[in-house]
């Protein structure tokens, strides 16, 4: 489910080198008309001549299937080759993250590195792996061209390292075939939201649909949803910033009510171990589960792989001191290789993937791709596009537009306490673990941050 969400989520994803180059086919002609072994050598080195003379850019891509690669191939491989012509790009394909930061710890890896986000942006930046994008910033005018909060979090201790590549955030899905058979109504608030739960328990159905066994980490969706939507924004803002703690009430209280709906087996129920994320989105399609706590880049695999459920999405139900709040998070970020020995070019490339946005526009349309936070991002573009990826985006902009905006893990934490909160809430559901003892450990995190410099930028 990672891989499937970065796909989803950025528009370099994929598996398979692209290459622009175009002088080989001549030599081969020459060889084969005359096998003449002096024409052969000379169109060798003619070729190596031109190889040589073209500049090479290689992008880090994750994990793809042959029908990813395809949308790729036009939305991205395509457009890259007639911008640039004169240019070898390859899009080398990445297992998963461990590979590339060994390949880029060892002196090498790839121009460009498609990262997850601002925290695995850092992990970079800590061991100077990645550049600082200051310069060409101010030369593209990049800090004009984003939303504040999206640009923001892209520096590190005071410094430009990525750019965002999407914008994403936390939803309640809902299977409006079973809400209908069984007559209930979307809930408006955290009550009616437990009123529901149990009705839907009742009728032996697993409430809210959850699983992780394949990618533990993907309970930031939850503590991020939970955090920012029953903490409130406010309270995780002063955490980060310092004035408040991460062990303050609002947010305790916020994840005891987490920890308590798993064990009520409202959410997950009481099985979300040994439940892998494909499962999680199966349960939901199928009716066995009435609701799910997911992304925006969910709506994608449920298009395309349950194309008959009729989901909906909205914000979590508010908490009525709170008012509706959205978890917002930038689906990945672009850096730029401190290796690298085409940096200018690598910019030039970035710059272009987030200026040509007849294509980008095109990439959402057809191919469900998310939207980068531009400011200069026209909604009204995507008329005629999925109604339910519409009504999507649209959430997302009315959020952003009315400050409605919560904090994704991935985008607005520390990264060391990410990773903690990621191996260790699995610990919280199963009781083996406090709550007091994970915030308490949580906060010694946000501590050092903060006295290092490092602690991300929130809205």
């Amino acid at each position: 489910m990672k891989n499937t969400k970065k796909f989803l989520a950025l528009c370099l994803s994929g598996a398979m080198a692209v290459s622009m180059a175009a002088c080989g086919s001549s030599g081969d002609d020459k060889s084969a008309e005359g096998n003449d072994k002096q024409t052969e050598s000379t169109a060798k080195t003619d070729e190596g001549k031109d190889s040589k003379e073209k500049e090479k850019l290689v992008i880090s891509c994750y994990l793809a299937d042959d029908s990813q690669v395809a949308v790729r191939e036009k939305y991205i491989d395509e457009p890259l080759k007639e911008a640039f012509p004169d240019v070898d790009i390859e899009i080398k394909m990445y297992s998963d993250r461990q590979s590339l930061q060994v390949e880029v710890a060892g002196g090498g890896g790839p121009d460009i590195l498609d990262l997850d986000g601002p925290t695995d942006v850092a992990e970079f930046a800590k061991a100077d792996r990645v550049l600082d994008l200051g310069e060409y910033a101010e030369q593209y005018g990049w800090q004009d061209m984003f939303y504040d909060w999206a640009y923001n979090s892209c520096f590190y201790n005071e410094k430009l390292y990525s750019l965002p590549t999407s914008f994403e955030g936390m939803v309640m899905y809902y299977n409006m075939d079973v809400m209908k058979e069984n007559g209930w109504e979307v809930p408006k608030n955290q009550d009616e939201l437990v009123e529901l739960m149990k009705k839907i328990q009742e009728k032996g159905i697993i409430p809210i649909a959850f699983g992780n066994s394949n990618y533990q980490g993907a309970v930031d969706w939850l503590y991020s949803t939970f955090t920012s939507c029953y903490g409130g924004p406010k309270a995780v803002k002063a955490a980060m910033e310092g004035t408040g703690k991460y062990t303050d009430e609002p947010i305790k209280e916020s994840i005891q009510t987490m920890v308590d709906w798993w064990q009520e087996g409202w959410l997950g129920d009481k099985a979300s171990q040994s439940i892998t994320n494909e499962d999680m989105v199966a349960f939901f399609a199928e009716g066995r589960a009435a609701m799910m706590i997911n992304g925006t880049w969910a709506s994608n695999q449920l298009l395309a792989t349950y194309p008959d459920c009729n989901w909906d999405s909205e914000m979590m139900p508010q908490k009525e001191d709170i008012g509706e709040i959205l978890p917002f998070a930038t689906g990945g970020g672009y850096s730029i290789n401190a290796n690298s020995k085409n940096p200018d070019l690598a910019a030039e490339v970035l710059n272009y993937l987030f200026t040509s946005l007849d294509r980008h526009y095109q990439s959402i349309n057809e191919a469900g791709y998310q939207p980068y936070p531009l400011k200069a991002f026209d909604i009204a573009e995507l008329e005629g596009m999925d109604e339910k990826l519409l009504d999507q985006y649209k959430l997302l902009m009315d959020a952003q537009e009315k400050n409605q905006i919560g904090y994704c893990s991935w985008t607005f934490y520390p990264s060391e306490m990410r990773v903690y909160m990621n191996e260790n809430t699995d610990a919280l559901f199963l009781e083996s673990l406090t709550v007091d003892d994970y915030l308490n450990q949580a906060q010694t995190y946000i501590d050092t941050a903060i006295a290092d410099n490092t602690i991300p930028v929130l809205p």
